[in-house]
């Protein structure tokens, strides 16, 4: 969104002084990766980003905001850089003409966001980040990245506390809210199950009567949203609901086929994505494409067509073979149970998953890891652990001690599945690498 600096100004409720009249083309909060014609935007986190307005500006950056220090050439002076990102994605929004889609839930939100873009995609202008703006820095930057003659803005809305997706709501507006599953993650910053149900329904809430929220009817914690909104629902799933998907299949590459059913029509759909659990997401997608006039066909071609975002149910064959499931990005109970499904669903002989550990579950978290070591033992799975003793199973201390037993001392031949999966901090997608 080109947006000139007087009118940024205004926009962020901040000081110009009348010099150096530039427009600005891009909008960045990292000094490394600035491209000519950004906004760069210095918050203050484990480092003042106001250390690197000069490398911005030498990097190209055409104005910077500033909350103290001296100006670098065009910049605008703002009591708050964080505040005035926020105010900037407000204000931007009113700018397009774009229906609004806000995505939370405990797991699935970035692959449904993806999904989604790709059914709308078909036939409209539809914007989304490539990557997982879901907090109150990415999605401002997703607003305001989003070019002018956007028809719908897909954005995703993560939470560590009350208020937060309340917060997201406030700046983004949404018409239509999706809540994909409900369960326990991030607990160490919520507490307990009913805190997190409570602040993913913050979406609903934010909802007006014309808009519409997309529930998961499987999910019962998802399914009694539906009293906290005055928006239309619509329920989607695998076990009933408006939009229901039946006659699940898994190929070779564990990508599902299955025949969705709806108000506007029947089809066959073929998943360009692999996992069982993925078909709740395209069900989801597609429901809120479909009310939004999408034609069936279009939002079919959507789904087989999709591109997701890398290291979430990425499937190859290693050179002997072995299938491996690469689900790498991130961790939680729910998709840690869900992926440990798919690798049982290969139908392969000998099955092995290498876990890193679930971060921030809090006091939860010793009793969660334990019930994936159960699970995994319950699927005749058999587990590498990378520093995790609850999980059981084989623990090492380091990737390279994980990689180093996989292939010394397992047999992965073509009998064999392979699991990599961990929260993000544990960078499991080394693993996966050294076996292509």
């Amino acid at each position: 969104m080109d947006i000139d600096i007087s009118e940024l100004s205004r926009m962020c409720n901040g000081q110009w002084d009348n010099k150096d009249f530039v427009t600005v083309t891009g909008y960045s909060i990292d000094s490394r990766t600035i491209n000519p014609g950004d906004l760069f935007i210095p918050l203050i986190a484990d480092r003042d980003g106001h250390e690197f307005i000069s490398s911005a500006m030498e990097a190209g950056a055409a104005a910077h905001l500033f909350s103290h220090g001296e100006r670098f050439g065009p910049a605008i002076k703002v009591a708050d850089t964080s505040e005035a990102l926020k105010r900037l994605g407000r204000e931007a929004l009113k700018k397009l003409s774009a229906t609004t889609l806000g995505i939370t839930g405990s797991v699935g939100k970035t692959t449904t966001k993806d999904m989604a873009r790709s059914c709308y995609a078909t036939l409209h202008k539809t914007w989304a980040s490539d990557r997982s703006y879901n907090n109150e820095i990415g999605l401002p930057l997703t607003i305001l990245a989003a070019p002018d003659d956007s028809k719908f803005l897909i954005l995703e809305m993560g939470a560590r506390g009350i208020g937060h997706i309340r917060e997201l709501c406030e700046i983004s507006r949404p018409q239509i809210g999706i809540i994909t599953r409900i369960g326990i993650a991030h607990s160490e910053y919520f507490g307990d199950i009913k805190k997190i149900i409570r602040a993913k329904g913050e979406l609903v809430e934010s909802l007006d009567s014309g808009g519409l929220a997309v529930l998961n009817h499987d999910d019962q914690n998802v399914k009694n949203l539906k009293e906290r909104t005055s928006a239309d629902v619509i329920f989607y799933g695998t076990e009933g609901g408006d939009v229901v998907g039946g006659n699940i299949v898994l190929d070779h590459e564990l990508k599902p086929s299955f025949e969705i059913e709806s108000p506007w029509g029947n089809s066959h759909v073929r998943l360009n994505i692999s996992g069982e659990h993925n078909v709740a997401n395209a069900l989801a997608a597609a429901s809120a494409a479909l009310y939004s006039n999408v034609p069936l066909e279009e939002v079919v071609n959507g789904l087989e067509t999709v591109e997701v975002s890398p290291l979430r149910m990425e499937t190859f064959l290693s050179s002997s073979g072995a299938l491996v499931i690469n689900d790498s990005y991130n961790a939680n109970p729910m998709s840690m149970k869900a992926a440990l499904e798919t690798l049982v669903s290969s139908g392969r002989e000998n099955l092995f998953a290498v876990l890193g550990v679930m971060a921030e579950l809090g006091e939860e978290s010793a009793a969660r890891h334990k019930d994936i070591g159960e699970f995994a033992e319950l699927c005749n799975v058999e587990v590498i652990s990378i520093g995790v003793q609850e999980y059981e199973g084989a623990v090492v201390a380091s990737i390279d001690e994980a990689i180093n037993l996989l292939k010394n001392q397992f047999f992965l031949d073509e009998t064999a599945a392979v699991l990599i999966k961990g929260s993000r901090v544990v960078g499991l997608e080394g693993v996966a690498d050294s076996l292509k």
